[in-house]
């Protein structure tokens, strides 16, 4: 069952608030959540996570927040099994075409294989333990494959089982693991004598099965790299190695069915006089096939995920809403930014692959490896609650809206300050110094990442420290950005868009919003709301808004903070709530992610360090012994061959630079 751990209870608002969202959420689809700020909205989530006992899909529109969520959750259910399912792209270019320029671009990415594994555990959880919170972006509508088929793949393993060594290893490679006698890794098995290894997916334990005349003596967890035995078992479940699976029939089958659209396809771009399309296609069409009868998958495999997995053309695909074996609650967090998300992501997709389809690069079955419509999706959820500050208007239209207008530290929200556009930039200078003088920090938002970058590296050349935050940006890194700006080694973030949302920053006393009076959403009513929020946990809390003049926007905002504040100091006064900031340590979100597979934040496996951004890598390399830094030195030799014979050569150059490295480490 649930249970929630915390230093903190409820405050009278919080459960009053807590008690409306259960109620609301046993009588109706959809429920908003409209809490200011620093009012402990995640507290109350958790709390009604715990009230309701049915596992949660948290949906965020970024992976920080999602980071940042993921953390804070694993802080209150340290006995659940709370796990983290984003894009495990550290790069990622669709495949695409611009026919105003006739240049077609490959698909490009780079796959992060710690977030990959983060990924298998996700899927296990929402599909085996009623009581499991997942944590995701609007990567939980994308095609996932099969639940009944992937469900149907797992493999049990207990005591005193009768095994036929053959039989097992057979099942072990339908289910996409390998054999792998040298470079022992996830998703490979191997046999020593009468003991079997499995290195299941999503774990950093070895499975170790011990025989005695084919029935199974003793199954030990055993660490990966020194084979020591961590703990015995009495049973195990083997989840399969791929999540998206297919056996040898399905393939076979799956190609006479492609066989059958290509010439549909083919005879019809003929008919429409597209010679070259035609030809274009079958080529590339035939060498998929080839591919697949050889090897079981081709570049582009997912676009032929519809035959794979025998779904009907223009079938909705099976995504990890459809993982959940059980009547479960979605929490869309900041829905103000993330259902706008959730409605473009099918469109964005179709475009793109409708351009593939007329220039004779992909079949139209391409169309069906997609997001989910957001009518999908609508459909398949049963229990809803949108969370935000500023809901948007469809959350609203829904009805049943429920209130938290104060904050546990009492902290009202602010005045917001009007200033002129004139000399901006040493009025910015002038906060910063003064706001660091009582050890605070500043949040500085823009329009452009071109203009956080330069403002930023001007407040560097004017000694002051400075960073900027932006798209561009790695997810990962940004989470680290922001856990050093709170450590105090910046003054002043400089940002765009990504400043708004979520982000739990008690360190930031002042906001700084530029260029107030430019029309558009980076400066609505809700924009200038949410940013004023990012300082909401702080008792010198203000607001300062440089405008040449009170756009609708701008006055909209005041008048909604001012009919907050109101509530606010009216509630503090009945209650005899006195306002106080209390900043919390800051949490390493980095730190929560790793242990979520299982390590101490220092330790890792060497899979896991060969997966590390470069910074992270080198510091990691100085507490290696000779032996360990010997042993990653073969897997990255091993690593960067198998990814070159497999074709993969984003996964080989990764490798490559890890060489480098160590090599360059090693002469120091």
């Amino acid at each position: 069952m649930f249970v929630l751990k915390s230093n903190y209870s409820l405050t009278k608002a919080q459960k009053e608030a807590v008690d409306k969202l259960v109620d609301s959420i046993e009588k109706n689809k959809a429920t908003t959540l409209l809490g200011v700020t620093g009012s402990g909205k995640t507290f109350v989530m958790a709390s009604v996570i715990e009230k309701l006992q049915k596992p949660a899909l948290i949906i965020s529109h970024n992976k920080v927040l999602a980071a940042q969520l993921f953390g804070e959750f694993k802080n209150f259910f340290p006995d659940n099994q709370v796990e983290y399912f984003i894009s495990y792209y550290d790069f990622y270019r669709p495949e695409s075409y611009i026919p105003q320029q006739d240049l077609y671009l490959e698909k490009e990415a780079v796959i992060n294989m710690v977030i990959d594994k983060l990924r298998h555990r996700a899927t296990q959880a929402a599909i085996s333990n009623p009581y499991s919170i997942i944590v995701s972006s609007v990567s939980c509508i994308y095609n996932l494959g099969s639940p009944e088929v992937y469900e149907q793949s797992f493999i049990n393993v207990y005591k005193d089982q009768k095994i036929n060594v053959d039989e097992f290893t057979g099942k072990l490679v339908k289910v996409h693991y390998e054999n792998n006698e040298y470079d022992f890794k996830q998703g490979n098995f191997r046999i020593r004598g009468n003991t079997i290894y499995v290195f299941p997916a999503g774990e950093d334990r070895i499975l170790r099965i011990d025989l005695d005349d084919e029935r199974v003596e003793h199954l030990f967890l055993v660490e990966p790299v020194s084979f020591k035995k961590i703990s015995e078992v009495d049973v195990f479940t083997i989840y399969p190695a791929k999540i998206y699976l297919s056996s040898y029939d399905m393939i076979l089958r799956a190609i006479d069915e492609i066989k059958i659209d290509l010439q549909k396809r083919y005879d019809e771009l003929l008919r429409m006089g597209k010679v070259i399309e035609a030809e274009r296609l079958k080529t590339r069409v035939e060498y998929d096939i080839a591919m697949l009868s050889k090897f079981g998958t081709c570049p582009g495999v997912e676009n032929y995920s519809r035959y794979l997995s025998g779904r009907p053309p223009g079938s909705t695909p099976y995504t990890l809403l459809d993982y959940f074996s059980t009547d479960f609650i979605v929490f869309i967090d900041e829905s103000h930014v993330t259902v706008p998300q959730l409605k473009a992501m099918y469109k964005s997709d179709k475009s793109r692959k409708e351009i593939l389809v007329e220039y004779g690069f992909r079949l139209p079955s391409c169309l069906d490896n997609r997001p989910l419509k957001f009518e999908e999706f609508w459909d398949k959820v049963k229990r809803v609650v949108f969370v935000s500050a500023t809901p948007g208007d469809f959350e609203m239209s829904q009805g049943n809206v429920v209130e938290l207008l104060v904050r546990p530290s009492g902290i009202v929200d602010p005045e917001l300050i009007i200033e002129e556009n004139r000399n901006i930039v040493s009025r910015v200078i002038d906060i910063v110094k003064k706001e660091k003088e009582s050890n605070n920090r500043v949040i500085v938002n823009v329009l452009t990442q071109k203009m956080a970058e330069d403002l930023s590296e001007y407040l560097v050349l004017n000694s002051i420290q400075s960073t900027f935050l932006h798209s561009k940006i790695k997810p990962l890194d940004r989470v680290k950005i922001l856990f050093d700006f709170r450590k105090g080694l910046y003054d002043v973030i400089v940002g765009v868009n990504l400043l708004r949302e979520g982000l739990d920053l008690p360190e930031v006393s002042t906001v700084v919003i530029l260029d107030g009076d430019k029309q558009g959403f980076l400066r609505s009513k809700n924009s200038i709301i949410q940013l004023a929020g990012r300082a909401a946990r702080n008792m010198a809390y203000k607001v300062i808004i440089f405008t040449d003049s009170i756009t609708p926007a701008i006055k909209e905002a005041i008048d909604e903070i001012s009919r907050r504040r109101d509530f606010q100091i009216k509630y503090n006064i009945e209650n005899g709530i006195i306002p106080k900031s209390i900043p919390p340590k800051p949490k390493d979100i980095l730190k929560i992610v790793f242990q979520l597979i299982g390590k101490d934040y220092e330790v890792f496996t060497i899979q896991d360090l060969a997966y590390l951004d470069d910074d992270e890598f080198i510091s990691y390399l100085e507490k290696l012994s000779r032996k360990q830094l010997e042993e990653l030195k073969r897997y990255l030799q091993r690593s960067m061959k198998d990814f070159a014979d497999k074709m993969e050569f984003e996964q080989a150059i990764v490798m490559r630079e890890k060489l480098k490295i160590i090599q360059e480490f090693s002469k120091v």
